[in-house]
């Protein structure tokens, strides 16, 4: 199985990645729960808090470094960085973010 390197040179196995990714952003959309009673995109590319949460409204957990690029660089742990590396999203600023 394909391994990835940490940023102090520690190597995990990508099925590890990929728990540690699923857990974080169940982490991240929890602590916004708690800490405002509801989730809502926290994009903010537009210069304010786009706060978009509404009936159709699909929320996405979005990293800011994707895993792709935090494999690449050796700085694996990132991508299972909740507080620093994964916002919550609606779908059209996660796709603007991606770029798709």
């Amino acid at each position: 199985m394909a391994t990835y390197q940490t940023s102090d040179g520690q190597r995990v196995e990508k099925s590890v990645i990929d728990r540690r990714t699923r857990e974080a952003k169940a982490k991240r959309l929890e602590w916004q729960r708690n800490e405002h009673g509801y989730n809502f995109c926290e994009d903010q590319s537009d210069g304010h808090i786009c706060g978009h949460n509404g009936a159709g409204t699909y929320l996405d957990c979005s990293h800011e470094i994707s895993v792709n690029e935090c494999q690449k660089s050796k700085r694996t742990e990132l991508a299972w960085d909740w507080q620093n590396n994964i916002l919550i999203r609606c779908r059209m600023h996660h796709k603007k973010h991606d770029k798709n």
